[in-house]
Parts: C-alpha cells; sequence; structure tokens
C-alpha cells in the first residue's frame, strides 16, 4: 500500500515538475496527511518509540534536501526535500536513501550526456522527480 501511495505522490510532482518546475503546495500537504495516517498506523502496531525514531531517521534525506536548497539559494528545489521526506515516511529510511541515491544517479547520468551533447549547460535546470520517479520504479522492479 505504501508503494502505491508513493507512486501516485512522484507520478503527479513528475509531472509538475517536468511541466512548471515547480511542485504545487497542495501535493507535499496532502501527502502529509496520509504519512501521517500511517505513522499512526505504525505507532498502533509496533508502539511510539520505534516507529518514531524509525520515522526520524528516515525523513534525514529529505532534510538534507531541504538545506541544500536554502545553501544553493533555491537552485535545488524545497518541494523536492518535502516528497522525499514523505517517500521516508511512507517507506521506511532505507527505501529512501536508496532511491534518492539511485535518483542523482540517473540525474548525473543525463546532466553528463546533455554536457557532453553541447544541449546543456552548467545552469541548466533538470526536474529532480522524474528520476526518484524511475528511481522508485527500479527499485519496484528488483
Amino acid at each position: 500500500m505504501q508503494a502505491a501511495g508513493t507512486m501516485v505522490l512522484l507520478g503527479i510532482g513528475s509531472f509538475f515538475d517536468i511541466k512548471w518546475k515547480k511542485i504545487p503546495t497542495a501535493l507535499p500537504a496532502a501527502g502529509a496527511i496520509w504519512g501521517a495516517v500511517c505513522v499512526l498506523v505504525g505507532i498502533s502496531q509496533k508502539g511510539a518509540g520505534e516507529v518514531l525514531s524509525e520515522a526520524l531517521f528516515s525523513v534525514l534525506p529529505g532534510i538534507a534536501l531541504i538545506l541544500l536548497s536554502f545553501v544553493t539559494e533555491k537552485k535545488v528545489g524545497a518541494g523536492d526535500g518535502l516528497i522525499l521526506i514523505l517517500l521516508g515516511l511512507y517507506e521506511g529510511a532505507g527505501i529512501a536513501v536508496s532511491v534518492f541515491c539511485l535518483g542523482l544517479f540517473l540525474q548525473s547520468l543525463l546532466a553528463v550526456g546533455l554536457l557532453l551533447l553541447k544541449k546543456a549547460d552548467r545552469q541548466t535546470c533538470i526536474p529532480f522527480l522524474p528520476f526518484l520517479l524511475a528511481a522508485r520504479l527500479i527499485w519496484l522492479a528488483m
């Protein structure tokens, strides 16, 4: 069930990220409601201590991305970080870190290819959520 929620979130977010290079505020807000439900269900099943410590660890990749957004003066989107936080809440730290790293790798492959073909320069904006979606699809296939 968590993977389905993640795929919907990443799919809708990817559409907006590609088309407008912006993620609407309503998307992470709606996702946060579902994430809160997941955490509450987990607390009722496993106990508060275990679930909250896992939730804290699982949001770290997204928090790092949001901090990077501020350091780079918004060259990295904070919305990507919010979606990654939700991915961590939905599916746990292992999936979140794996999808984040694979998404970065896939995006870097495209960026290098575009640079080599002289179709982009260092200032070209490349949406990140489609690469998170591709990475999650790859992890689902494995």
